[in-house]
């Protein structure tokens, strides 16, 4: 699995262009371990054998399945590989998976087929700040690991675009890592080591009232917000037009 080799906050002067080029080439190469990192998650194996590390997977898929209804209309936004869209797939939702990489695509196809949820699971090659779609068309939307790579400068304009595309008093989904003294600061450039190279990768992290200022300010009323020893789960409701 990836390693990360080095943590430093991001400096002022610093070429964010860069940076976060960086952290789509290093997802688009690295789908191939996203797909052993979530099956180890669903086997318990690797980093998932300590419970506490576990726990927050656990919890996103709970909440995933109490959360969405049969028929429901569902934007996965950043789906990689496709494990959250086809768990809500497999809970009877048609689930347009966005993302920005080909290569996690193309996994997120295979293993929707062998899933047996192929049809209904859309994969949809786009960027968060352009969703593709027009004005509320979904039910719900998630997004998981995804906004701690937004740059929290642009996170009002990237929570408003995907507010745009869904219903009044549709719910979205959040979780992500979550601020807990971590050593390079709340933002930062992390060093994360492949088997084949290294990437600058870019990581805000929110503590709890960030994140439930943010949506109150840019989407809805938060419902739920808790943490676990490693992540931080938020449900919202999209404020009625």
């Amino acid at each position: 699995m990836v390693e990360v080799v080095e943590r430093s906050g991001l400096q002022k002067g610093s070429d964010l262009n860069k940076i976060l080029n960086s952290t789509r080439k290093y997802y688009r190469l690295f789908s191939d371990g996203y797909v052993q990192f979530y099956d180890n998650w669903l086997e318990s194996k690797g980093s998932f054998s300590d419970l506490e590390y576990k726990v927050g997977y656990d919890n996103v898929a709970e909440l995933l399945i109490g959360l969405v209804n049969n028929g429901q209309l569902i934007i996965d936004v950043g789906c990689g590989v496709g494990t959250w869209s086809i768990l809500l797939a497999k809970k009877g939702a048609s689930v347009a998976g966005l993302d920005h990489s080909p290569e996690a695509l193309l996994k997120c196809g295979e293993i929707s087929a062998s899933s047996n949820v192929k049809s209904s699971v859309f994969r949809v090659l786009g960027d968060g700040f352009y969703i593709p779609f027009g004005e509320e068309i979904f039910d719900g939307a998630t997004l998981n690991w995804v906004l701690a790579h937004i740059p929290v400068e642009e996170n009002r304009k990237f929570m408003k675009e995907v507010g745009r595309v869904l219903k009044g008093n549709a719910w979205l989904m959040i979780s992500d890592s979550y601020w807990r003294e971590q050593k390079g600061g709340k933002e930062q450039v992390q060093i994360r080591k492949t088997q084949d190279s290294f990437f600058q990768v870019y990581k805000y992290y929110y503590n709890p009232e960030e994140l439930q200022n943010l949506l109150e300010d840019t989407f809805g009323e938060v419902i739920h917000l808790n943490t676990t020893p490693y992540e931080m789960l938020c449900v919202a409701r999209k404020n009625k037009n």
